[in-house]
């Protein structure tokens, strides 16, 4: 659970670094900061020398941590949409089997998502491929997205096996999994 945590910190400090990437390129074209340029060449010189113009090469790699960073904490806290309204009028055990089914269908999604991920990171590290005008080496943010992906895997696992222990629990559980405040 702490490291899910963690690594879904990690996630969101790199989704505030795409939020300020953004408005910094968003600042560095704005009709003030374009006039600023004419009027003082320094300024103009230094953003030249300095070439903000990359900055969307940082976008992609950057958004797809942040987006595999989090997949784990919403694993680890069973938060991911589930529909349970028509479940809840069949009998428990049929309940709780449904959900184990859910959970295997969840588990075979991220394995196929991490295997995939796995196999495209392979590729981009085995071809070198980079950024359009930076350069920067694509296949560490995949190998990051990765790890996040098989960690998600590795928790789901855990996951599913409590949900199928549940189906052949001998006494009925309560009807909806405790809230992330409970769990804590």
């Amino acid at each position: 659970m702490r490291l899910a945590n963690a690594i879904a910190v990690v996630g969101l400090t790199a989704l505030l670094a795409v939020t300020a990437l953004v408005l910094l390129d968003v600042l560095l074209r704005s009709s003030a900061v374009l006039a600023l340029r004419d009027s003082w060449p320094p300024l103009d010189m230094w953003l030249l020398e300095h070439g903000f113009d990359g900055l969307s090469d940082l976008y992609a790699p950057l958004g797809i941590v942040a987006v595999a960073a989090c997949f784990p904490a919403m694993l680890v806290t069973r938060s991911a949409i589930t529909v349970r309204f028509l479940t809840q009028t069949f009998p428990w055990r049929f309940r709780e089997a449904f959900e184990a089914v859910g959970a295997a269908m969840l588990l075979a999604m991220f394995g196929l998502m991490a295997w995939w991920t796995s196999e495209y990171a392979l590729d981009l590290w085995h071809s070198g491929e980079t950024t359009w005008l930076l350069e920067i080496p694509r296949w560490p943010a995949f190998a990051i997205t990765c790890v996040c992906l098989w960690l998600g895997v590795v928790i789901q696992t855990v996951v599913a096996l409590r949900q199928v222990a549940v189906v052949f629990a001998k006494v009925e559980p309560p009807t909806l999994p405790p809230s992330v405040s409970e769990i804590e």
